[in-house]
């Protein structure tokens, strides 16, 4: 049963792959820049994150996907902040403002306070991943940095009683993170969204009920 293929593909990889290519094919069919927006989806879906009206920050945004899932929800009188260091296309939602900045080495919180004027932030996500290498044990340091940073971030701007989906790689610094968490938010859970890939340790921190 191993060695069955599908397609020249061993079956397990072959489902993989037509998974992958059924959310790049329904984000093209839908609209959105690519089919990240589908990991916030399940989650909204499961937890309730947004709402409509929030303000909402997207870490690590380019393309833009999840930025354009987030601005369909909070609507015309919400705003979503969507922040990477490359460069966006210029998005069709009159929501989304957005600011070229890098994670790790510009003064993110700072600036995103500059739109907010004032007020705080309703929901965080960061789906921030860097330049893998391929080796493992370098590539989850650089993304455990980037979680912390993002976490950083989201202590700065979210309010009282907001949340925050952080993405993550699993690792032995991750559940130390965890547990930073759990004494900031009053709910903490795991998610691992159905358009990851099986192979892949990736998964998501969600915080919800900020304390403080």
């Amino acid at each position: 049963m191993n060695n069955l293929t599908v397609f020249g593909l061993p079956t397990n990889r072959w489902i993989q792959e037509a998974r992958r290519d059924h959310y790049r094919k329904r984000a093209r069919e839908e609209g959105y820049r690519s089919r990240a927006a589908y990991k916030f989806l399940e989650a909204q879906r499961k937890y309730g994150l947004v709402k409509r009206g929030d303000i909402v920050v997207d870490l690590g945004a380019w393309p833009g996907g999840i930025s354009q899932a987030l601005a369909k929800i909070v609507g015309s009188e919400g705003l979503v902040i969507a922040v990477d260091r490359r460069k966006f296309k210029e998005f069709n939602e009159g929501n989304i403002v957005t600011l070229q900045l890098d994670l790790l080495e510009d003064d993110v919180a700072s600036e995103i306070k500059k739109v907010l004027n004032g007020k705080l932030v309703d929901f965080l996500i960061s789906d921030a991943s860097p330049s893998f290498s391929g080796i493992r044990d370098v590539d989850v340091l650089k993304q455990i940095e980037l979680t912390e940073r993002s976490y950083e971030v989201a202590r700065e701007l979210v309010r009282r009683g907001g949340s925050v989906m952080l993405k993550a790689l699993e690792c032995n610094e991750l559940r130390e993170l965890e547990r930073e968490l759990r004494k900031e938010f009053k709910l903490v859970r795991r998610f691992i969204p159905k358009a990851t890939r099986k192979s892949s340790s990736e998964l998501y921190l969600i915080g919800m009920g900020k304390l403080v």
